[in-house]
């Protein structure tokens, strides 16, 4: 089969109106400056679950000794080198002295005092994708195996206390390229919310449960200036305060638009003594307030953990360029006060009011 091309020669080509080349001018100078591109983000979680005894010895011979020894611990992280991999994994302890008879072995000794007393605990911590997961629990025992507040001998002069703690906590990037009302390099707060979820289960009675939990925000950049920036604040509650189970609480975090920042969420659970914390529900961000018009991109996300919706729970912009919410505010550091923030419903409602303006204003145009 024969082919063939016709070719046209510039004689026969008809000439361009002056609106194309005028066109392909401005197309050009539009590629001049490309668009600023999306910087990859960093994403690290980890999970970690630890103990130690403590202990006070008064002797004739050795005087005022103090020393801690460490129990048994494990250690679990997740990075975003790990392509698809969403959990650090389980972290978990067990650890046990025993009450019994005196040994030949001089730190048990001092240690349970002479046998009188033994102790334990066990925990557990896990990150999964941006929801923290922490749970303790820990004992204090006579003899006989009944709970006690304290483990020592008269007048307080040796003594043993314990301590275990379980931890959970990632870091990740977050990127807010600018709007057209914030240009990058313009300074911007977002609204987060943090949720702490989780129980103190019943010890025995006769004991004081001396458990806690903290779940702690915080985010951090540097400018394209050099001046580093920081903003904190913290959920915190213990075994014998009015826990409800679950408290969400707000707080402005500042960022730069067009600069990538950090944030970070972490979670402790302890416990001394007698105690026992459940927590392994969640500790999350449950609510993100953006400014006006802006997308957020984290670290997570570009791992492949989820979306912000699936991530966060809810994701909302603000309704106008100038919410309160979304502004810089030096005189609080961003994070000295609570926001104003509307409940999803309210949020929902304003928005289909705001669709209802926008028919009407159409069939007026329109008529």
């Amino acid at each position: 089969m024969n082919t063939s091309t016709t070719k046209r020669s510039s004689a026969h080509r008809p000439p361009l109106a002056w609106h194309t080349v005028a066109a392909a001018v401005l197309l050009l100078g539009a590629t001049v400056t490309p668009a600023q591109a999306t910087p990859s983000l960093q994403y690290y979680g980890q999970a970690q679950v630890w103990g130690n005894l403590n202990t006070q010895y008064s002797s004739p011979l050795l005087g005022d000794v103090s020393f801690s020894l460490s129990g048994a611990s494990d250690y679990k992280y997740n990075n975003n080198n790990q392509a698809g991999v969403v959990s650090t994994g389980v972290a978990a302890a067990n650890y046990v002295v025993a009450a019994g008879a005196l040994t030949a072995d001089p730190i048990y000794n001092i240690v349970t005092q002479n046998g009188e007393f033994g102790f334990s605990y066990s925990g557990k911590a896990e990150v999964t994708a941006l929801s923290l997961h922490t749970q303790m629990a820990s004992a204090t025992v006579n003899r006989t195996g009944d709970a006690v507040d304290y483990a020592g001998g008269p007048n307080g002069q040796n003594s043993t206390y314990q301590y275990s703690n379980a931890y959970a906590s990632w870091q990740t990037g977050f990127y807010i390229a600018g709007t057209a009302a914030h240009p990058d390099k313009s300074y911007g707060a977002i609204v987060v919310g943090i949720t702490l979820d989780g129980s103190f289960p019943a010890v025995d009675p006769a004991v004081y449960n001396n458990a806690s939990a903290q779940l702690y925000a915080s985010s951090s950049f540097t400018d394209l200036a050099g001046v580093s920036y920081s903003s904190q604040f913290s959920l915190y509650a213990n075994a014998n305060s009015n826990w409800s189970g679950t408290q969400t609480v707000f707080k402005k975090l500042l960022f730069q638009y067009g600069t990538p920042f950090t944030l970070s969420l972490s979670q402790y659970t302890s416990t001394s003594n007698n105690g026992s914390a459940d927590f392994f529900n969640t500790g999350k961000i449950s609510y993100v307030e953006l400014p006006y018009q802006a997308t957020l991109v984290t670290g997570a996300g570009q791992a492949g953990m989820g979306s912000n919706q699936a991530l966060f729970t809810t994701v909302i912009n603000s309704a106008t360029a100038d919410a309160q919410n979304t502004n810089w505010d030096f005189g609080n550091d961003g994070g000295g006060f609570t926001p104003n923030v509307p409940e999803p419903e309210t949020y929902a409602l304003m928005l289909a009011g705001l669709a209802t303006l926008g028919a009407l204003a159409r069939r007026r145009r329109a008529g």
